[in-house]
């Protein structure tokens, strides 16, 4: 099944679990990139931390405290 067939249909469509395993990665983060820019995918954000909180991070995803995706980032301003 070709995961971006699931974008072109009702403007509701909600994924719960996605896995991603394909190669090469830069053709399908563009198009994911291009579809969050044009409003039709909306990437839900639970929590933006520094990469140096990765451990407390990944602990609290694994124990759901935190809804949707966290995102690491490097050099950040505390």
């Amino acid at each position: 099944m070709n995961f971006f067939d699931l974008l072109t249909g009702p403007e509701n469509a909600v994924i719960r679990h996605f896995h991603y395993s394909g190669a090469p990665y830069g053709p399908d983060l563009a198009t994911l990139l291009r579809l969050v820019a044009g409003g039709r995918l909306h990437p839900e954000i639970g929590r933006n931390a520094d990469w140096s909180e990765t451990a407390e991070v990944l602990i609290d995803l694994r124990e759901r405290r935190i809804r949707g995706n966290a995102v690491l980032t490097i050099g950040a301003p505390r």
